[in-house]
């Protein structure tokens, strides 16, 4: 995918370091367009400093392009997030949890995929998330990508890259529950791997597919 830009050197500088394809003044599968100029494009930016413009764009793209996976690898301080489309990544940043949070409550409906660690806040990112479900991925066997990765995407740091190697694996799906009319929440059978892994993440209100 090549997003194309109109607008100031500085913010297509931003620009670069978040997108894979970027075309200056040309437009694109998806176009963008900095405020200050009389242009028609899918995102208008009125920001110009990184996470702004990243927030932005990973919480615009899911919706304009419909859909994809957006890969995230939680940590102390530093959270690696990629979007990705088709199997290729598009956006890729990384990120405070203030900005990551922003993303999951502005985003459309699209698939998460987050790293199964002892940062991943997967019942806070079920509220933020507006499509309220996410896949819970195994660390170590997404880490088996990691080398084609990054001989693939040297551009990437290894936050970005462990965040897109997530979105090659559906993991544990998990959701919050929908309320059964006349009865309790309804709770299909989970494999007892699952029951493990949920009591680990703590999320209270939740199924398993």
């Amino acid at each position: 995918m090549i997003l194309g830009y109109f607008g100031r050197r500085s913010i297509y500088e931003v620009l670069r370091r978040l997108a894979l394809n970027v075309a200056m003044f040309e437009r694109g599968d998806v176009t963008i367009v900095d405020a200050g100029y009389r242009e028609r494009g899918d995102v208008v930016l009125e920001c110009s400093d990184f996470s702004c413009i990243a927030v932005k764009l990973f919480s615009s793209l899911p919706g304009i392009v419909g859909g994809g996976r957006l890969g995230l690898d939680p940590g102390a301080v530093r959270n690696g997030v990629v979007y990705a489309l088709g199997g290729e990544p598009v956006l890729h940043a990384v990120l405070g949890a203030g900005a990551v949070r922003e993303i999951l409550a502005r985003a459309g409906c699209v698939d998460v995929h987050v790293g199964a660690s002892q940062y991943a806040s997967i019942a806070e990112a079920l509220l933020l998330s507006r499509c309220a479900t996410l896949h819970v991925v195994d660390e170590p066997a997404a880490a088996r990508m990691r080398g084609f990765l990054r001989a693939r995407y040297p551009e990437l740091k290894e936050d970005e890259i462990d965040a897109l190697s997530f979105t090659y694996h559906d993991g544990i799906v998990i959701e919050r529950r929908a309320a059964v009319p006349g009865g309790s929440a309804r709770r299909p059978p989970r494999p007892r791997a699952a029951e493990t892994l949920i009591r680990m993440l703590g999320v209270p209100e939740y199924v398993y597919r």
